[in-house]
């Protein structure tokens, strides 16, 4: 399963490259800038039941002294490690922070590589221990989904490689698409190592296979009023039947797959209108090189180009757009 990281510093910049960097590593961010965002981020978390690995958290908060927000998260949250950052030297307060269990402190400036190895050291800490922000039995968990994002190399014979991929074990969907990626291929396995082996043996298995990009499918973790609105919305779209029984089948469709990259903070607010936007067939939340995997359909590709244009580039904490329209291989 992806880590997942609570990021809470007030300086934008350090939050923004931060956040850049621990994603490229794997970890799932969720920034904050005030110690208040922290406690009901943690609340949100409890709330879904979702697990929180590690928090970073400044010394120095503009609402909270984070020292103190660090034994208030211990005294809720025992278990949860917490790797203290300051560009302050304060040997008292370090002494405070090594009295606390499962914790650490970086001086800042600090490299990507020094703060996970804090999380590797931590993680050995408390490795035996249960995470209390979790509650999420084993026995329950249900498959998950991840996408390979496929280049093929010159010498590839395409359709033949698509049809081993096509036909494969753990693959949902397969589709041809123009642009820098070649295929893009949705697979389901029972666990995310089972997702990633596959991934991984995808080369050695199928010839013509150059690079293959991997991105997690998970669910962002959204305020329970906010996850209610998306919810009613979507209960009521499908009491009227406008979301179709297979909402995949496009067959009547032309369709785009896009790919964005989103300012982690401002998530909260593109997430729910790309996802309840009828133009778009499905809005994956995804980990990796980018943050959502959209299916755009139309009747015309221009008419798609535009609706990308007008309708998702101009949004609010959108930093990229890559379109990639789905060929039909039948039609070639």
């Amino acid at each position: 399963m992806q880590k997942r990281v609570l990021l809470v510093d007030d300086e934008s910049s350090l939050r923004r490259s931060l956040t850049l960097s621990l994603n490229q590593e794997g970890y799932d961010v969720e920034p904050c800038d005030n110690g208040i965002c922290a406690l009901k981020k943690m609340e949100v978390y409890k709330e879904n039941n979702i697990s929180l690995d590690t928090i970073v958290l400044d010394v120095r908060l503009p609402d909270i002294d984070g020292i103190s927000l660090g034994k208030i998260i211990k005294s809720k949250y025992p278990e949860t490690a917490i790797v203290f950052i300051s560009g302050y030297t304060d040997t008292a307060n370090q002494r405070e922070i090594e009295g606390l269990n499962s914790t650490s402190f970086l001086q800042k400036p600090f490299s990507i590589q020094d703060l996970t190895y804090q999380f590797t050291e931590l993680s050995k800490v408390k490795s035996t221990a249960t995470q209390v922000v979790v509650g999420e039995d084993a026995a329950t968990q249900q498959s998950v989904s991840a996408y390979a994002l496929i280049k093929l190399n010159k010498e590839a014979d395409f359709f033949e490689t698509h049809r081993k991929l096509y036909f494969m074990d753990n693959v949902l969907y397969c589709d041809a698409t123009k642009g820098d990626y070649d295929i893009f291929l949705l697979m389901q396995s029972a666990s995310i190592e089972g997702c990633k082996h596959f991934c991984s043996t995808l080369k050695d298995e199928v010839e013509g296979i150059d690079t293959v990009d991997f991105l997690e499918v998970g669910m962002p973790v959204l305020e329970s009023s906010l996850q209610n609105v998306i919810n009613t919305v979507e209960q009521h779209k499908s009491d009227e039947n406008i979301i179709a029984d297979n909402p995949r089948d496009l067959s009547q469709k032309l369709c785009s797959y896009v790919l964005l990259e989103i300012e982690r903070e401002k998530l909260d607010k593109v997430y729910p209108i790309l996802r309840l936007n009828e133009n778009i067939v499905y809005c994956d939340y995804t980990s990796g090189k980018y943050n959502l995997v959209l299916m755009v359909a139309g009747d015309y590709f221009s008419g798609i180009d535009k609706f990308i244009e007008n309708k998702i580039a101009n949004l609010d904490g959108v930093l990229k757009v890559k379109e990639y329209p789905v060929i039909n291989l039948f039609e070639m």
